[in-house]
């Protein structure tokens, strides 16, 4: 299943125009800031040009601190002109370290970057000085470090909700000047679009469709069949040609390697390649094709940009390889068909496979959602039923033990057999 939104600006009502910055998604109508693409910024060579200029800048953070230090010091002293300087300075500075935080338009445009360096000065201000604020920060922070990767979506609904509560309290709080003159409720519906957009690929596809459709509305984001692989999720899954494993892989990985029989291959480009998608346009209704490889197409009746959300991960693939010929060290070729690993024969085919499934329980235990594991289960062991998928498992729990498979991987290794009992349980016709 893949996903297209439709962004429709909630300012004026009009459809947007992306204009060729599909991270920051603005208005065609009245230039309003509409929603943020996460994914879309993974994928620019906004992004590639950052990891490759990330060593050369890195030592800058130090001194954005510094700034940051000092205007909590000089709050804290009641000395707020003071403060409000240093943290323009620490925007100003803010904006080279991290351009994807900012529209592109603060680098071509010195008048709207002062304007974005004083609304974000005063924002990271109140965050200091104003009690609700700097209290609700608190426990922003509090959620944050009690993220759980197996099952975020409560955290996001928590940080949705404080989000939220944060940007309203500032909304009644004087001296605020945005910078695209946009009102406090235009200006959440960002915010809102940019925490949502970092956390989908942790997401199942159905939390991704229920959280986007609760932010930009249910006509806006539609499901679409006909993808062959989940285009978000932080893993793509590849099927082993030796053994018949399916394991996770990295999106930016720059090979497979089965972790059942241990063969390894260059990542296959259909993995990586994003399908042709036939869908509706959310404003008119007319059918909308996103051709292979393409992120967005305009509707051809009404004008309305139509975007997928997705992410191949080939920018950090393609760094790495840069980063590794830079350094002088020649990567050894795969052939095309791989490099094997263990033989594999129809007599140990079946113990690689569950050896595999244990190491994926050991290593993504924190990572993943059940139900993401059921699947991979399922599509590993296809000869047979929930039941007797169910009772394989246990063979699966002796090898993540025996391979030091810690309370998390066991865990999911019960959480998985009781999803497949259950679904026996359900589908098992009355006698």
């Amino acid at each position: 299943m893949a996903l297209v939104i439709r962004y429709r600006c909630h300012t004026c009502g009009a459809h947007v125009d992306s204009a060729g910055q599909i991270t920051w998604v603005r208005c065609g109508h009245c230039r309003a800031l509409v929603g943020y693409d996460w994914q879309a910024w993974f994928e620019s060579q906004e992004y590639a040009e950052w990891l490759r200029r990330y060593p050369e800048i890195a030592p800058g953070f130090t001194d954005f601190q510094k700034e940051v230090d000092a205007a909590r010091e000089a709050a804290r002293e009641g000395l707020m002109d003071e403060a409000e300087s240093c943290l323009r300075r620490a925007v100003d500075r803010a904006m080279g370290l991290t351009p994807q935080h900012y529209p592109p338009e603060v680098h071509q445009d010195p008048a709207y970057r002062q304007r974005y360096i004083r609304y974000d000065a005063w924002l990271r201000l109140q965050w200091m000085v104003d009690p609700t604020i700097s209290a609700l920060d608190t426990e922003v922070q509090a959620v944050c470090r009690g993220l759980n990767m197996g099952d975020p979506l409560p955290t996001l609904e928590k940080l949705l909700e404080l989000t939220r509560r944060q940007l309203s309290r500032l909304a009644t709080l004087p001296g605020a000047e945005d910078p695209d003159g946009m009102p406090p409720r235009s200006r959440t519906q960002v915010a809102l679009s940019c925490l949502v957009s970092a956390y989908l690929p942790m997401l199942t596809p159905e939390q991704r469709l229920s959280v986007l459709r609760a932010i930009h509305g249910v006509n806006n984001v539609r499901e679409v069949e006909g993808a062959s692989l989940d285009e978000v999720s932080l893993y793509f899954d590849w099927q082993c040609p030796r053994c018949q494993l399916f394991s996770f892989q990295g999106r930016g990985a720059t090979a497979v390697i089965c972790p059942g029989c241990l063969c390894k291959a260059p990542v296959p480009a259909e993995l990586t390649a994003l399908s042709t998608l036939s869908t509706r346009c959310g404003s008119c209704g007319h059918s909308v094709t996103i051709s292979q490889g393409e992120m967005e197409v305009p509707c051809g009746i009404c004008g309305a940009i139509v975007r997928r959300i997705a992410r191949t991960g080939s920018v950090e693939r393609d760094h790495i390889f840069e980063a590794i010929a830079r350094s002088g060290y020649e990567l050894p070729r795969l052939p095309e068909e791989g490099v094997p690993g263990v033989a594999v024969t129809p007599e140990n085919r079946l113990e690689l496979v569950l050896m595999g499934l244990a190491r994926q329980a050991n290593w993504y235990a924190r990572l993943i959602q059940p139900s993401r594991y059921v699947e991979v289960v399922r599509r590993s062991l296809p000869e047979l039923g929930d039941t007797a998928r169910a009772a394989r498992l246990e063979r699966v729990a002796q090898l993540s033990a025996a391979e030091h498979g810690d309370e998390a991987a066991r865990k999911l290794l019960e959480q998985t057999r009781a999803l497949l009992l259950r679904t026996a349980s359900a589908t098992r016709l009355p006698g």
